[in-house]
């Protein structure tokens, strides 16, 4: 191998690990570790050897999408734990970072919602799409049970996010990708209401959501 060739091997290793720092920089600006004394950078550069290892860029744009959000936890929870930050305040952190992130996207589909003659309808048929997109069947053995203008119930006996942390050692992260999944919810708290029976924290084999309208308060 002569010189130019190993320049150039060096070059696409390289384009290939900025990949990983310029996917996270959307979710990162968000995190605000408060007075901790963390370096925001240390996480960056974990993302991206953690991006790298798991072959981030040959991945469809599902498989990315969940690998984005799941290293991001991962890595965030390692340096923030290693700045003294305790478990839950971390998971707050994070769950913070990850809701900011999407958070004008997910605005504009809650105003229409909400100026719907059916919000709780409407906020069906914009999220079981999106739902059917992240969560499927290959990855999290996804069933709507029920959907209709009152009640939907959609049940999954596979979590990708699970087993991502089972293989990486850290099952008290799955509980940040259960706080991940609630977001959607946790906007439309006046409005939609969610009963949640979630197993897969304490390494069962199942999760349930069960959304209805708001009642009147």
């Amino acid at each position: 191998m002569n010189e130019n060739t190993e320049t150039s091997h060096d070059n696409i290793e390289d384009s290939i690990h900025e990949n990983g720092g310029q996917r996270v920089d959307p979710i990162l600006v968000h995190l605000d570790v408060g007075d901790a004394e963390v370096d925001k950078g240390n996480i960056r550069k974990r993302f991206m050897d953690t991006w790298e290892y798991e072959n981030g860029d040959s991945l469809n744009d599902e498989e990315q999408y969940l690998t984005t959000v799941a290293c991001f936890i991962y890595n965030a929870h390692i340096v923030l734990d290693e700045g003294n930050v305790r478990m839950e305040k971390a998971r707050i952190m994070i769950v913070s970072a990850l809701t900011q992130w999407k958070k004008e996207e997910r605005n504009k589909m809650i105003e229409k919602e909400k100026a719907s003659d059916n919000p709780f309808k409407a906020f069906v048929e914009n999220h079981q799409p999106q739902v059917d997109d992240v969560h499927t069947w290959r990855h999290f053995l996804l069933e709507h049970k029920t959907v209709n203008d009152k009640n939907w119930v959609y049940k999954m006996k596979k979590c990708w996010f699970s087993e991502f942390f089972i293989r990486f050692g850290r099952t008290d992260y799955i509980k940040t990708a259960c706080g991940f999944d609630q977001i959607p919810w946790e906007a439309r708290k006046d409005y939609i209401d969610l009963k949640l029976s979630n197993l897969f924290a304490q390494l069962g084999s199942v999760c349930q959501f069960d959304y209805k309208p708001a009642k009147d308060k």
